[in-house]
């Protein structure tokens, strides 16, 4: 019986250390991220673990890496996803120190992480970015910067220095099996002085845009009187015009009956017209001057 009992309790440490043995080769990978397989002798396993429920040898270790893309800030406000005061002093062309706020996504190359694990000696892909990808997106803004004055960087050339930023992060960390997918400058900080100076500046622009909308208005509004004045003396040419046109016309008519008249008179028409207008009375001078003698006296 004591045999038995033994051969019993041998069995179930067996079976609990199977067990045990299971749960340790089964290694859950979260959606959006890889694991790694490393063991002391084996060194780097080539094949990645997926998503979902991998067995492995229990004696293995797995380090896992984002594949999907994660938000990182470098911010002075902690509701942003800083830890702590993570915004930075970056130089421009003109010598100004300017403190700015950035945020930036970025995953890890699916087809590199076998080589990050190696070039970073096993770190996972979160102390990577904690010791290695926030330090050196500092140094890269700056580098791109130091290419821009201060004007530039706070006002029109803005989303060009996110172009260019985006642009030479990429660049840069692409050697790391690092992808970035995007940059931007949420927050530029100015010193006081250097922020009165750019407002000066902004109200003078907004006094001359200010400016040249009167001049325009101005302008619009003289065509305009222009235009009415010229309508009105169109107007009145016309009317000249048709006033003269109507007398010609007149003229012409009065001219042409005249001369219709001329031509309808005769000479025989013109002592019958007189023969009926004599009163029967004779004239008492004569074209000579002799008077006529009535011979009725």
């Amino acid at each position: 019986m004591i045999i038995n009992g033994r051969k019993f309790s041998a069995v179930i440490v067996i079976v609990v250390i199977g067990i045990l043995m299971t749960f340790k080769s089964c290694h859950r990978i979260s959606a959006g991220y890889v694991g790694v397989v490393y063991s002391p002798n084996g060194g780097v396993q080539e094949k990645v673990l997926t998503q979902g429920y991998n067995f492995i040898n229990p004696f293995k270790n797995v380090t896992e890496y984002t594949v999907g893309t994660e938000q990182a800030y470098l911010s002075a406000d902690e509701r942003e996803g800083s830890e702590d005061n993570d915004s930075f002093i970056v130089p421009t062309s003109d010598g100004k120190m300017v403190n700015v706020d950035l945020e930036y996504s970025y995953r890890y190359d699916e087809n590199k992480v076998a080589q990050i694990f190696t070039r970073f000696k096993g770190k996972s892909g979160e102390l990577i970015q904690n010791t290695y990808t926030r330090v050196k997106i500092k140094a890269y803004v700056s580098e791109v910067t130091s290419k821009f004055s201060v004007l530039d960087i706070y006002g029109s050339k803005r989303a060009d220095l996110n172009l260019k930023a985006y642009q030479h992060i990429k660049e840069k960390f692409a050697k790391d099996g690092i992808i970035i997918e995007s940059v931007n400058f949420s927050r530029i900080g100015l010193d006081k002085a250097t922020a009165t100076v750019i407002q000066q500046r902004v109200n003078t622009q907004q006094e001359l845009e200010r400016q040249k909308i009167e001049k325009q208005k101005a302008q619009i509004e003289a065509e305009r009187n222009t235009i009415q004045e010229q309508g009105k003396a169109n107007v009145k040419l016309i009317q000249a015009k048709a006033e003269a046109e109507r007398i010609l016309t007149v003229a012409k008519a009065q001219s042409k009956a005249n001369d219709l008249k001329k031509k309808s008179l005769s000479t025989e028409l013109i002592k019958y017209e007189q023969t009926l207008r004599w009163d029967g009375q004779l004239p008492q001078v004569t074209s000579g001057g002799t008077p006529i003698i009535d011979i009725r006296n």
